[in-house]
């Protein structure tokens, strides 16, 4: 059996949980929760976290298959240095920013998959 390589699944599990905060965010800002607050910050963290997690890294061994124009993207990530590529600072990126999704029932889906996605890059 192979090694898993945590950083490629942890980039897959961040990039769906961006896309599902940011759909509840709009749920909620369109539907006018109570709160709804919580849900627009849903919308910047989910778009955010798309940005940061859409250029794919390279493997250990072999190759992976660039995503479209990840390119532009991939410029963007390293411009920031080590705040970006650290998958530590990645987890602790992404546990801050899915804390406030778990107080509205619109991004509180997203909230979770944030969080594993913290604790699969710390693993």
């Amino acid at each position: 059996m192979g090694k898993i390589e945590w950083a490629m699944w942890a980039n897959e599990q961040a990039l769906a949980a961006g896309l599902i905060y940011l759909t509840g965010g709009i749920v909620g800002v369109a539907g006018q929760f109570r709160d709804w607050q919580f849900a627009a910050y849903g919308i910047a963290a989910g778009v955010f976290v798309c940005l940061l997690e859409y250029p794919r890294s390279r493997r250990a061994k072999g190759t992976s298959v660039e995503r479209t124009g990840q390119y532009c993207f991939t410029v963007c990530v390293k411009a920031f240095g080590p705040l970006t590529r650290n998958y530590y600072v990645r987890a602790i990126l992404h546990a801050a920013l899915s804390v406030p999704g778990g107080f509205m029932l619109a991004t509180v889906l997203g909230c979770v998959c944030l969080g594993i996605a913290s604790l699969i890059y710390l693993s």
